[in-house]
């Protein structure tokens, strides 16, 4: 039985959800709903307890793909990720996507009123070069501007023929790439659809370190390479080089929090999820979902810090 029918998207929690809002707006991204939860709502979705929140959607359009943005009242005042670090592991860093003209898309952000980091890294796969830009958002939300050969992201990505691809990927560096491996297949079977390696220096300095050893390696895991999947990377760095951000990378703390993935039966994930000893965070409820529709959800947590909310749409 296959469980995961795609994945939808990122899941943020902002300390401004207009100015995220605006981030997205700038990747071609459409507002579709938004809705207030009281404090019950918001313990029941995302187990978080004594506040409130805002849930905001934004879609690509012309597909079914997105991102959620939570605000939560009162807010949190820790921020997960810092670009001072970003090399650190366990929690989820970066929001790719594939981009045809670069500088096009690069102006386009600017324009938007952000800006790229200075580095821009220039590297070689098997598949042709490389060109990736990232952009560190409100709450330390990076996103990246990825091009390369056109052939190879029409098998990579839904939408080539924009300015901007739907959100292609939700990654982030691990301490135990196997251990979230297992997670993903034990409770929503999926598993690895594609691998890579990056020894670059120009890489190096775009994720700010200047640690010799470096050497990047990554698993995607997913349904399909044409529609988001989430990255496992590995930067084969030295242990104690990095900090784990596992104990920080938690609801209501900001930053790229986890994705939402639908899916053909949430009980059996639960089963799945409890059979695995997997964290619960919100226990299986039914709701209304903004811009999906009613159903029932369940919010676990992965080894490698991400909450991944598991909603049946009714």
């Amino acid at each position: 039985m296959t469980i995961t029918n795609w994945i939808h998207g990122p899941i943020i929690s902002s300390s401004d959800i207009e100015r995220h809002r605006a981030l997205f707006a700038a990747f071609g991204m459409a507002e579709i709903a938004r809705r207030t939860l009281d404090e019950a709502a918001s313990a029941a979705a995302w187990g978080v307890h004594g506040r409130t929140a805002v849930e905001l959607v934004m879609q690509t359009p012309g597909t079914r793909y997105g991102a959620r943005i939570l605000a939560f009242d009162p807010p949190s005042g820790t921020v997960i990720r810092s670009p001072e670090s970003g090399y650190d592991a366990d929690a989820l860093k970066v929001i790719d996507f594939y981009v045809p003209d670069f500088d096009a898309a690069r102006q386009s952000i600017e324009d938007a009123g952000f800006a790229l980091a200075d580095t821009i890294a220039e590297y070689s796969l098997p598949e042709g070069q490389f060109r990736e830009g990232h952009i560190w958002g409100p709450d330390g939300v990076v996103c990246a501007l990825i091009t390369g050969p056109a052939d190879f992201f029409t098998r990579f990505a839904t939408l080539t023929d924009r300015l901007f691809s739907e959100p292609q990927s939700i990654s982030g560096p691990v301490s135990d790439r196997p251990a979230s491996l297992r997670f993903f297949k034990d409770v929503f079977d999926i598993g690895e659809i594609n691998r890579y390696g990056i020894a670059d220096d120009s890489f190096r300095d775009l994720v700010g370190t200047d640690e010799a050893q470096f050497n990047l390696s990554a698993i995607n895991v997913g349904v399909r390479t044409e529609e988001p999947y989430f990255g496992l990377i590995d930067y084969g760095m030295p242990k104690g080089s990095y900090r784990s951000l596992f104990a920080c990378s938690v609801l209501p703390n900001l930053g790229l929090i986890g994705a939402t993935v639908i899916v053909s039966d949430v009980s059996s994930v639960e089963a799945r999820a409890r059979q695995a000893g997997a964290d619960i965070l919100a226990g299986l409820h039914e709701g209304d979902i903004p811009g999906c529709g009613s159903g029932r959800m369940l919010l676990l947590r992965a080894p490698n810090g991400g909450a991944y909310q598991a909603i049946e749409l009714y």
